[in-house]
């Protein structure tokens, strides 16, 4: 159980357990304080990107509206990487030497993310990281200058691979997408598993490209491989496509289905009736009613969030685990900033260093000083359909992060070790 800790907890206003440091009018007619954000705005990514993006500029309303930081607005200032790591280097080069930005954020992708963070490193420039996934970007590459807002691929597949042990699979396959973080995931998910049940073990790998359209080809070899079960690392639209093309294989009834991707609103939403009944996987559970008897604060965001959506356009505006995502990135930022007193990045990155928490509507995010990695809570569960033939994730477990992820010394080994490879 939690214990609170107001020294290092954002004091609380009604709706969201969120402030900002200074009056509303303060901010009016200061120099912006720019962050220069680069993320995937076409291709695959956008099922998670625009639902990041709106909740990224709904927390900046909030956050200007209340006075902004340092009596100053959060300014945002976005750049499409087009999922490539050159594209991204060169809006990062664009956004810090000629935009002049104090701070670069984004990344989806964990390719991208990578390459943003060598370059900040390179440019001593602090990048907050916001939904790349992969361990790496804090632990085995991390640095002074890379934060990361969001949970990465440790903690939640964690949680896939607790559930996974507890069934009596022996057998098991695999299909991710071959860049970063579908090795990252990968790897983090079996060698959990492996250490959850030593009797386990890969019949069959799949390793189709970022984006590949046509995974007939994989879902025979699924079918074939002699495997009671199979773990997914494909996200966005490529499982949602995935998914589609399985379903008249009936692949899924067939072989039981571990993803920590498709049980999240932003593929689950899309996929309607046609989704992977079944499926063990993670989520955020805005709806679920022992979420939100846990999380008292939660309802009022999700209606707010809904109504944001709505006013801006958005076609499903109901609260997706990207806003979610979005909205917390820029509190996180805006409250190291604001502990800082400055925008100097080396003043911000000793805050970071040692680490504070906050209250979101959902629960109680840790940004953990060692690795500079945030720690929200997790779920996981079940895909099945509503009583009103909606998807949902049942049988929730919530766990946090905290009780799941590597510790610091072990984050202290991972660098050592990579470290030494270099030399």
């Amino acid at each position: 159980m939690w214990t609170r800790s107001t020294s290092a907890v954002w004091p609380m206003v009604a709706l969201l357990g969120l402030t900002v440091a200074v009056g509303p009018a303060a901010a009016q007619g200061k120099q912006p304080i720019r962050i220069g954000e680069i993320n995937s705005y076409s291709g695959v990514a956008t099922v998670f990107t625009f639902p990041y993006k709106e909740g990224l500029a709904m927390a900046t309303k909030e956050i200007n509206d209340a006075g902004g930081v340092l009596g100053r607005p959060l300014e945002f200032i976005h750049r499409d990487d087009k999922l490539k790591p050159d594209e991204a280097v060169k809006a990062a080069r664009e956004l810090v030497l000629q935009e002049k930005v104090d701070f670069l954020a984004g990344c989806i992708t964990s390719a991208v993310g990578l390459a943003i963070s060598a370059y900040a490193k390179d440019a001593k420039v602090l990048y907050f990281a916001t939904h790349c996934q992969t361990s790496r970007l804090t632990w085995d590459e991390g640095h002074r200058y890379v934060a990361h807002t969001t949970n990465n691929v440790n903690q939640y597949v964690r949680v896939v691979a607790r559930k996974a042990a507890s069934f009596p699979y022996k057998k098991w396959a695999h299909i991710s997408p071959d860049y970063e973080y579908g090795q990252n995931l990968w790897e983090e998910f079996w060698a959990f598993l492996k250490h959850l049940r030593p009797d386990v073990q890969v019949v069959q790998q799949n390793w189709p490209k970022l984006g590949e359209s046509d995974h007939s080809s994989y879902i025979t070899a699924l079918l074939q491989s002699g495997a009671e079960a199979f773990f997914s690392g494909l996200w966005g639209a490529q499982e949602i496509a995935f998914v589609k093309q399985a379903r008249p294989f009936g692949l899924v009834e067939k072989l039981h289905y571990f993803t920590p991707a498709i049980g999240t609103p932003d593929e689950l939403d899309p996929l309607g009736k046609e989704a992977p009944i079944g499926a063990i996987t993670t989520t955020f559970p805005w709806y679920d009613e022992g979420v939100l008897a846990r999380h008292p604060k939660l309802p009022e965001w999700n209606r707010k969030y809904t109504e944001w959506a709505k006013a801006h356009g958005v076609k499903d505006p109901q609260p997706k685990l990207g806003a979610s995502w979005g909205y917390a990135s820029a509190y996180i930022m805006a409250e190291a900033i604001k502990r800082a007193r400055s925008t100097d990045p080396d003043k911000v990155i000793g805050v970071l260093s040692e680490g504070f928490e906050m209250e979101f509507p959902w629960g109680r995010v840790i940004m953990r000083g060692c690795d500079q990695q945030a720690i929200p809570p997790q779920w996981g569960g079940v895909v099945k359909m509503n009583k009103e033939g909606k998807p949902i994730v049942a049988d929730i477990e919530e766990f946090h992060g905290k009780d799941i992820i590597k510790s610091c010394d072990e984050v202290a080994q991972l660098r050592a070790a990579a470290a030494a490879k270099k030399k």
